[in-house]
């Protein structure tokens, strides 16, 4: 396997003049990208300099959410070398604050980069300069979703009122939660024993919790537990229920939350929850941000309090372990 020596963008010390957000869906259809693009607009209005990435790069259709019909550079054009650097694909938008970098184009190469252009993806738009890089990736649990996601340690994860989506949610924090054991331990076989039967609990000798797979990791190796809960402790993904419609929808990011720190001992974030708005949709057929069409509606209220709490968070970046770099692109991860 090859092995990049570039870097991890998730090693090192965090830069502490921006803040990076990526913005997952546990599926195709939860409205990650509405909902990326109605936080890149808020933070612009709130007097933040913006550059909202559409790294979503199977389905890119963040531009339309702009009002974009076709993009005049694009990210594969900087992986081409048609630009030399990922600031010249980023384009200026109609709103105040917000440059915006697509991923469009029907390039079908991008819906499964090779790793060595993953990470140049990640590595440059880690070197963005703005205040807030918010970063729009694609659903499901892929390893480049994955790695994306592990940009930075409080990402935000999409999710709506329906069980197989908060089912789906769980499994996407525990994917990525393997997915960053297998790379730090993928060189200690007794560690990587007790990883394999986390990810399989319902074996004959499975882990059914993290807490489980701590606890024998404190036996077996005491350094490699160290680490395992320097990552957990670091790694902070704030939920966001979408397309609400009830207190008890609302409610749903609670108890998600709660089962995530149950079973995976990360202590997530339920950032607040975005309510079932027709003038979303309406918005989304005119191509123009749902903000802007009705800003007093209750999806648009919702959003700038969702604003509000991510801009009192301490400002993080970098993650302490990467999902990406220095690993082996065919590191296994839980299906």
């Amino acid at each position: 396997m090859t092995r990049m020596t570039e870097r991890s963008p998730m090693e090192g010390s965090p830069i502490q003049s921006k803040k990076v957000i990526t913005v997952a869906g546990c599926k195709g259809g939860v409205g990650k990208s509405i909902i990326a693009a109605g936080l890149a607009l808020e933070f612009g209005r709130a007097g933040k300099n913006v550059i909202l990435v559409d790294a979503d790069l199977g389905g890119a259709n963040l531009h339309t959410y702009l009002g974009i019909q076709a993009p005049r550079l694009v990210i594969n054009d900087y992986l081409s070398r048609k630009v030399q650097s990922m600031e010249e694909v980023v384009l200026p938008t109609d709103y105040e604050g917000v440059r915006f970098i697509s991923s469009a184009g029907n390039v079908p190469s991008l819906a499964n980069p090779k790793f060595a252009q993953k990470m140049k993806i990640i590595n440059s738009v880690m070197s963005l300069k703005a205040d807030i890089i918010l970063v729009d990736i694609g659903a499901g649990s892929s390893y480049d979703v994955m790695d994306f996601f592990s940009m930075t340690n409080k990402g935000i994860l999409v999710t709506v009122p329906e069980p197989t989506s908060i089912i789906n949610s769980y499994g996407f924090v525990k994917n990525v939660v393997y997915r960053r054991f297998n790379i730090m331990f993928r060189q200690f076989p007794l560690v990587m024993d007790l990883v394999k039967r986390g990810m399989n609990p319902d074996s004959q000798n499975g882990i059914p919790a993290i807490k489980d797979l701590l606890g024998e990791l404190a036996i077996a190796d005491p350094e490699s537990w160290l680490k395992a809960k320097s990552m957990l402790s670091s790694f902070q993904p704030n939920i966001i229920v979408n397309m609400t419609s009830s207190e008890s929808d609302a409610k749903l990011g609670e108890k998600l939350r709660a089962i995530i720190m149950k079973y995976l001992s990360v202590k997530a974030s339920c950032l607040g929850h975005v309510p079932e708005d027709t003038s979303v949709r309406a918005a989304a057929k005119k191509m123009v941000p749902f903000s802007v069409l009705q800003p007093n509606s209750a999806a648009s209220q919702s959003v700038q309090t969702l604003v509000q709490r991510l801009m009192g968070q301490k400002e993080e970046v970098l993650a302490e372990s990467t999902a990406a770099v220095t690993a082996e692109e065919n590191v296994e991860t839980p299906s």
